[in-house]
This record gives C-alpha cells, sequence and structure tokens, in this order.
C-alpha cells in the first residue's frame, strides 16, 4: 500500500501580549490524516493565561523542552501536585473528565513546551482520568554511532520503550537529528512529522519533501521512510497513533462524539464529577 501524505505545512503564531505565544499547526488541513492528534502547539509562556479547566474525552500531554528556561508546574483534581523539568513530559488522560491547570513554576520565567492533544477512542472517552508522568532523567534515549538523539517520550524506538503507558498506543519521539535516521510507518496508524528547528529532508517512497523550521507534514501507510538533516541539527516531533474512523464532536475543553456526549460532560463538570482545583 503506498504511503499517503498530506501537504507541508506552515505553523501560525499566536501571541497574547507577550505573556503566551505559540505556534500552532493547523491539523485540519492534513486530509484526515493527524487522527488521534486534535492539537498540536509550540508554545512559550512566562505569565498564568489560564486558571484551572476541566478536560474529558481525550488526553492532554505538555512536554517542557530541554531548552525551557523554567520546569513547568502541573496540578490536577485528582491529587497531583508536580513540578516537571526541562525535558520531562505529563499526561493527562482525562477520560470522563479532570480539572488541571499548568503554570511555569517561577512566574515570570519562561516556560517552552509543545502541547499535544491525542483523541480517545469511543471506548475509552469515559475511562477513568489518571496522570502519568517522566521526570527529564527518566526519559530514555535511543542514539546512534552518528550522533543522531533520540528522546523516547511515549512509546518505542528501536529497542528503547518509554514507560508511560496510554490506555491506547501512542508515540511521541523528540528527535535531534545530525545526520538521519529512519522511521517505521505502521499499518493502521497515522503519524506527524512536526520539524521545529533547522531544514530536514523526508524521503518517503521515492519522493523527497524538504522541511524548514516550524513545518509540518502527515503520513499514513506501512512502510519505512527517512529523515535526514539538510543543514545542521534538526529538531523534530515525531507523533504516531492509530487512526480514530469516529465522529468528532469538540466544544471548549471537552472532545466527544456527538452533542449528547458534550452536554454529558458539562454535566459532569457541574456536579463536580471532575473534581475541585482552586487556583494558585
Amino acid at each position: 500500500m503506498a504511503i499517503r501524505v498530506s501537504e507541508i505545512i506552515q505553523a501560525r503564531r499566536h501571541s497574547n501580549g507577550g505573556i503566551f505565544s505559540v505556534n500552532a499547526i493547523d491539523l485540519r488541513r492534513m486530509k484526515g490524516l493527524a487522527s488521534p492528534l486534535v492539537l498540536l502547539d509550540n508554545f512559550r509562556v512566562s505569565g498564568q493565561p489560564f486558571g484551572p479547566h476541566p478536560h474529558a474525552g481525550f488526553s492532554a500531554i505538555t512536554y517542557v523542552f530541554e531548552d525551557s528556561h523554567v520546569a513547568l508546574r502541573s496540578r490536577d483534581s485528582l491529587g497531583n501536585d508536580l513540578e516537571i523539568g526541562p525535558g520531562g513530559i505529563v499526561w493527562l488522560q482525562a477520560g470522563r473528565g479532570a480539572q488541571h491547570q499548568e503554570v511555569p513554576a517561577v512566574r515570570g520565567n519562561e516556560l517552552h513546551g509543545a502541547q499535544i492533544y491525542v483523541n480517545l477512542s469511543a471506548r475509552n472517552k469515559l475511562a477513568d482520568p489518571k496522570t502519568m508522568y517522566l521526570l527529564p532523567g527518566d526519559v530514555p534515549e535511543w542514539r546512534s554511532p552518528f550522533g543522531d538523539r533520540i528522546r523516547v517520550l511515549v512509546g518505542s524506538y528501536g529497542n528503547v520503550i518509554s514507560p508511560i503507558e496510554p490506555i491506547e498506543p501512542y508515540r511521541i519521539l523528540d528527535a535531534f537529528l545530525v545526520f538521519d535516521v529512519t522511521y517505521q510507518l505502521v499499518r493502521g496508524e497515522n503519524s506527524v512529522i512536526y520539524l521545529l528547528d533547522g531544514q530536514m529532508d523526508l524521503k518517503v517512497d521515492d519522493q523527497v519533501h524538504r522541511l524548514s523550521s516550524e513545518t509540518a507534514i502527515a503520513l499514513s501507510g506501512a512502510g519505512e521512510v527517512r529523515l535526514r538533516t539538510a543543514d545542521g541539527v534538526a529538531h523534530v516531533l515525531l507523533l504516531s497513533g492509530p487512526a480514530l474512523d469516529e465522529p468528532i464532536f469538540a466544544e471548549g475543553p471537552f472532545v466527544m462524539n456527538d452533542a449528547a456526549g458534550i452536554r454529558s460532560a458539562y454535566h459532569r463538570f457541574q456536579s463536580g464529577e471532575m473534581g475541585r482545583l482552586d487556583a494558585v
């Protein structure tokens, strides 16, 4: 089966008074090849733009890039109050619903991270909420003899496996390429490749796609693709998971399959079933 490829998408920058800025990938332009990914943002924040808020029907993941000036403070209504340093990741599997709030651990210092939302299938939208995380020193890494480095945040690469185990399989890799690596596409999965910095050639079958800083591309199919840096070090996120061929109905902080699911989520939130979380 031939590998399907989307157009190359340039991230769009949004900012809020210098407190919050984000480079956002418009996943809607990826020909349906981004599912189950529903949000992918490269953000920088130095203030507190968001108070406690609920989520339901998907997983909300925050990865703190290694170059972040400060750690992430991640709190939720499940009783967690975590400090995730640069290079760490926290995965809130919201399921039927939970509240959280995430802020720089030191106000006024810039937090740099990726915000990733991964949809849950209908059978797991009401699963028990759960928080999983890895501190920076606990993230396993793969290295090539040429100096390529891949941080295995979720899922696996080669014989390196992350201890984070979501209710539905997913893969998140943070790669720093000085030469080239291969990436295995799995039948039934969609993959999104987001080049954060540098230039990179992506070889798919006999075609080469040139990506530049803050661009992304989606792929679907089975086979091996090759990623090769075109100039210096290329910093790239690789995200893959089983495609969901289900209706999506998103409203505010909830992602469900229909309007009834959204109404039910609002009811659970308003009745206190998603717990309590006071602002910091």
